[in-house]
Order: C-alpha cells, then sequence, then structure tokens
C-alpha cells in the first residue's frame, strides 16, 4: 500500500467548496458532534465510501436519510442502530441496507458491495460505516498506538 497523500478538509460553511469535495472523495470521514446532517446527501459522489464516527445519540445527526438510504450500512455494534444518523432505519424493512457488523466484515462472515454492485439494487450506490465506539475498540487503538510509537521512538515515558 502507498501512503494517502491527497487528503482535503473543508469548513462546513463553504458550501461549494464542501459540494466540489465530496463529489471528488472516495472516502468522507465525519467525525463531528453536530445534531443536524453536515451536508445534503446527494452530494457525495456514486461509489463512495463513509465513516461516520462523531454523532453517538438519537439526537445526533452528521448525515442525512437520503445518504443513508444509498448506503450499504455496516455498524460496529447494535446500539449504532439507535443514533440519530440511522433514525430512518426504523420499521418493517428498514434495516434492509444493514449488512452487519465490522466484526464479521473482518473475520470474513460477510463481504461488503455486493448490494452497491448489484445492478438490481440501482439506490445503493455507497457504503457507510457508523461506529458508536465501545471500551475494547479505544484499548486496541490506544495499544496500537503505543506500539507504533515506542517502535518509532515517538514520545516519552512518564512516571506515574
Amino acid at each position: 500500500l502507498s501512503p494517502v497523500t491527497d487528503i482535503s478538509t473543508r469548513l462546513l460553511s463553504d458550501d461549494v467548496g464542501v459540494c466540489n469535495a465530496l463529489k471528488d472523495a472516495d472516502i468522507i470521514a465525519t467525525t463531528t458532534n453536530a445534531c443536524n446532517p453536515l451536508f445534503p446527501g446527494e452530494w457525495p459522489k456514486q461509489g463512495c465510501h463513509i465513516n461516520g464516527v462523531g454523532s453517538y445519540t438519537p439526537l445526533m445527526s452528521e448525515v442525512d436519510d437520503e445518504l443513508v438510504k444509498r448506503c450499504e450500512l455496516i455498524i460496529d455494534t447494535k446500539e449504532a442502530l439507535e443514533v440519530g444518523d440511522l433514525s430512518c432505519m426504523k420499521g418493517d424493512d428498514a434495516h434492509q441496507n444493514c449488512i452487519g457488523l465490522i466484526g464479521d466484515i473482518i473475520s470474513g462472515d460477510l463481504v461488503v458491495g455486493k448490494r452497491r454492485d448489484d445492478p438490481n439494487e440501482s439506490k445503493i450506490d455507497c457504503t457507510f460505516y457508523k461506529s458508536v465506539g465501545t471500551a475494547i475498540q479505544d484499548v486496541f487503538s490506544a495499544q496500537a498506538a503505543y506500539e507504533y510509537a515506542f517502535e518509532h521512538n515517538i514520545g516519552r515515558s512518564v512516571e506515574m
């Protein structure tokens, strides 16, 4: 893998800049504590992937219903279905876009992209990973960051 070198950020107040960035982005990361969607769901390009990791309560939402309905949805825990981003996922057939848990994908039990790549599923054209966070993810992330820093002599040890 080669390093990612083309990363861009935009102020949300710059509608034209945000729209243009989303129309070009292959991966979009939303990492805010917003209560309202950050952009209209039609702005991201077909085939993109969204990582939604900011909102974590039923009153918080970084993406709108239109975008969620366009996506094959992957969640970190079943509790993710309760956050505001996924409020449209209620009702009889609401969970049809949710293909499963990230752990099942990592273990190889589920495959991402089947619905997106199926011509009969024309409304599904993106993927969306919704994470509300779990303690075990935090522990493993902290461990990985620590090991990387230690191996690369970054930071300093502090006696506690």
